[in-house]
C-alpha cells in the first residue's frame, strides 16, 4: 500500500476548514512581525554600510518600499477581506522582496539572507510542513541563482561554504516551522472533528443516525470502504453488528443485527490486539501497526483479518477496541482503510474520537433506557387505574344496561331497542379500554415465554371479543432475542385489533414454527379483506399504501418479510417471515 505523503494528507483528511477569524488574527500577527522585520532591516543598513557600494542609495529605496509594503498589509488584513487569494498573494510577495534585497546588497553573503526566514516561517505558520519546505526550497534556489549571477562581480564576493550552510539553514528551519504549525493544525482540528461528532450525539436522533454520524467521520478519515461496529453485551452474552457499506451506495445506514451462530464472539477479534492496522503484503503476510509512537510495523505469516461469513477479503482493516463501563465490548472494524505516514498518531487519535462518541453514546443509550423504564413504569399504573376504575365502572353500566334491557322487553318493549344500543355501546367501550390497558403495558418476554404469551393473548381477544379465534404452533423451542418475540406479540395485538375493527370477521388463525430456514408468524381472518385482489409482498408492498401500516414498520424494524394476501371474495392473511438462522436485525 502507497502512503501518500500530499494527496493522502492527515491535516486534509481532517475537513475542518479554517475559520475567518482565525485566518485573519495570523495574518494580523504575521503583518506586525513583517513590520518590525521590515523596520529593523532598514535601521541596520544605516548603521553598517557595505563597502563598496555600488547600490547602496537602491538598497535604501527597496527597504523604505518594504517597510511601506508591510504597513500597508497591515492595514489590509486588519480592515480589509482576508482569504486565499489575499494571503497567496501576500506569500508571494514575500517571496519577492527577499531575493530582491539581497541581490543589490551582497548576494547570498550579506545578512539580509535572514528575510527569507520570515517567508518561511509565515509559510509554515498559516498551511503546515510541505508548505514550508516548499517555500524554504525557494529561498535556497533563490540563493543559489543570485550566487551564479553575481559570481565574479564586486558585489557577490562571497564564500561557498556560507551559501551552502544558509541553504541548509532554510530548509531546517522549513521543516522545523512548518511541523510546528502543522502539528498545532492537527491537535485544533482533531478537536473540531470530536466537538463537530458529539454536537451530532443526543437530541432526539435515533441510535442509527448517531451511529452514522460517527461512521461517517471515520470512513472519510481513513478512505474505508465498509465500516462494522460489533458490540457485546456482557451481561446477556449478546452479540449484535451495526455494518454500514460505503461504496457504491453512500447513502446507506448502518445495518444492525443481531449475530446468532456460535461463531459470533469471533467478530471481537480476541486474538488479535485491541487497536491496530494491518495491510496486506505480497505472499500473503500482513504489515501489523499499533499505536505504540516507538514500536515498528510488525510482518507476520498470517491471513488478513476478516469478518466471520464475509464475502469480502479487503486489502487492509483498522481495527479498534474500548469497553464501556463492566457490561459492554466494542470492536470498530474498517476495511480497506488508508493511513498517512503516522500510522501511530492516527490510531491515537481514531481511538480518542471512538472512545469519546462511545461513551457519550453509552450515556444517550443509558438515558433512553431509564425514559423508558420511566414510562413503562407510568404505563403500568395508568393501566392498572383502567382496569379498576374506568373499565369496572363501564361493566358495571353494561350489566345494568343489560338487566333494563330484560325489563324493558317485559314491560315496555319499544325502548328495549334504544337499551339494547346503549348495551352494545358500552361493551365496545370496554373491549377498546382493555385493548389500551394491553398497549399500555410493558412487554418483556423472554423467548422460552415467547409460545404461552402468545396462545394467551389469542385465547383472551377471544374471551373479550367473541369472535372464534385460535392459536397453532409448530415449534417446540424459540431462537428469537427478545426484542424480536416482544415486536411479534405487539404486531399480532395490532392485528387482531385491526380485524375487530375492520374486518368484520367471524374466524381468526394465528399460527406460528419454522419453514425453510424462516420463522413464520401467519394471521388470517374470513373477513372483508382489504379491498383488493392478490397478494402484495417486499418492497411493492412498502411503497404502497395498502395493508397495515404499523405492522409494515414493525417488520421493517426486524429486518423481516411481510406479505399480504387479500380476496374480494372475503378473507385476509398476513405473513410475516424472520431468519431462523444467522443474523436477526433488531431495530433501528
Amino acid at each position: 500500500m502507497v502512503n501518500w505523503p500530499g494527496a493522502y494528507r492527515y491535516l486534509h483528511r481532517l475537513n475542518v476548514p479554517v475559520r475567518g477569524d482565525e485566518r485573519r488574527s495570523i495574518e494580523v500577527h504575521l503583518g506586525y512581525l513583517r513590520v518590525l522585520v521590515a523596520f529593523f532591516a532598514l535601521v541596520a543598513y544605516h548603521f553598517d554600510l557595505p563597502e563598496p557600494r555600488p547600490h547602496q542609495q537602491l538598497v535604501t529605496l527597496l527597504l523604505a518600499f518594504f517597510l511601506l509594503h508591510s504597513l500597508c498589509i497591515l492595514l489590509w488584513v486588519r480592515l480589509g477581506k482576508v482569504n486565499s487569494l489575499v494571503i497567496g498573494y501576500i506569500h508571494a510577495t514575500d517571496m519577492t522582496w527577499s531575493p530582491l534585497v539581497t541581490f543589490f546588497s551582497q548576494g547570498p553573503s550579506y545578512p539580509f539572507v535572514p528575510l527569507y526566514s520570515f517567508a518561511i516561517v509565515a509559510a509554515g505558520i498559516r498551511w503546515g510542513r510541505i508548505e514550508g519546505l516548499l517555500t524554504a526550497v525557494g529561498g535556497g534556489s533563490a540563493l543559489v541563482i543570485e550566487a551564479i549571477l553575481l559570481r565574479g562581480t564586486v558585489v557577490g564576493n562571497f564564500e561557498s561554504n556560507r551559501l551552502l550552510i544558509r541553504c541548509a539553514y532554510l530548509f531546517a528551519l522549513g521543516f522545523f516551522a512548518g511541523s510546528l504549525g502543522e502539528s498545532e493544525k492537527e491537535r485544533k482540528a482533531e478537536s473540531a472533528v470530536i466537538r463537530r461528532t458529539l454536537a451530532k450525539i443526543g437530541g432526539e436522533h435515533s441510535i442509527s443516525a448517531i451511529l452514522e454520524s460517527l461512521f461517517r467521520e471515520l470512513v472519510n478519515l481513513f478512505d474505508a470502504s465498509q465500516i462494522a461496529l460489533v458490540t457485546h453485551e456482557r451481561e446477556t452474552g449478546r452479540v449484535y453488528l451495526w455494518q454500514m457499506s460505503t461504496r457504491p451506495r453512500r447513502d446507506a445506514r448502518p445495518l444492525p443485527r443481531e449475530i446468532l451462530g456460535d461463531d459470533r464472539f469471533a467478530y471481537l477479534l480476541p486474538d488479535h490486539p485491541a487497536d491496530f492496522f494491518c495491510e496486506q503484503l505480497a505472499g500473503g503476510s500482513i504489515r501489523l501497526r499499533t499505536p505504540a509512537p516507538r514500536q515498528k510495523a510488525q510482518i507476520q505469516q498470517e491471513p488478513m483479518p476478516a469478518l466471520p461469513r464475509s464475502t469480502e477479503h479487503p486489502e487492509s482493516m483498522l481495527s479498534l477496541a474500548i469497553s464501556l463501563g463492566e457490561n459492554w465490548h466494542l470492536r470498530l472494524l474498517l476495511m480497506d482503510a488508508r493511513v498517512g505516514r503516522n500510522a501511530a498518531q492516527e490510531l491515537a487519535f481514531a481511538r480518542t474520537l471512538f472512545e469519546q462518541a462511545a461513551n457519550s453514546l453509552y450515556g444517550v443509550y443509558l438515558l433512553r433506557r431509564l425514559r423508558a423504564r420511566a414510562s413503562a413504569i407510568e404505563r403500568a399504573r395508568v393501566a392498572r387505574d383502567l382496569h379498576d376504575g374506568a373499565i369496572q365502572t363501564l361493566i358495571s353500566a353494561e350489566m345494568r344496561a343489560n338487566v333494563l334491557r330484560r325489563r324493558a322487553q317485559k314491560m315496555c318493549p319499544e325502548i328495549a331497542p334504544e337499551i339494547h344500543s346503549l348495551e352494545t355501546l358500552l361493551h365496545g367501550e370496554v373491549m377498546e379500554l382493555r385493548e389500551l390497558m394491553q398497549q399500555l403495558k410493558p412487554v418483556d418476554l423472554d423467548p422460552d415465554q415467547f409460545i404461552d404469551h402468545l396462545a394467551d393473548h389469542v385465547d383472551r381477544f377471544r374471551r373479550d371479543s367473541g369472535i372464534s379465534a385460535r392459536f397453532v404452533c409448530t415449534a417446540q423451542e424459540v431462537t428469537l432475542s427478545s426484542r424480536a418475540c416482544r415486536e411479534l406479540l405487539l404486531i399480532v395485538q395490532e392485528a387482531l385489533v385491526n380485524v375487530r375493527k375492520h374486518a368484520h370477521a367471524g374466524e381468526i388463525l394465528v399460527s406460528f414454527g419454522r419453514q425453510d430456514g424462516y420463522w413464520c408468524l401467519s394471521i388470517s381472518d374470513n373477513g372483508v379483506g382489504f379491498g383488493f385482489e392478490g397478494t402484495l409482498a417486499g418492497a411493492e408492498l412498502m411503497k404502497s399504501a395498502k395493508g397495515p401500516a404499523v405492522i409494515k414498520e414493525r417488520v421493517a424494524n426486524l429486518g423481516g418479510e411481510l406479505a399480504v394476501s387479500s380476496a374480494f371474495s372475503g378473507g385476509a392473511q398476513l405473513l410475516i417471515r424472520l431468519p431462523q438462522k444467522g443474523y436477526l436485525a433488531h431495530g433501528r
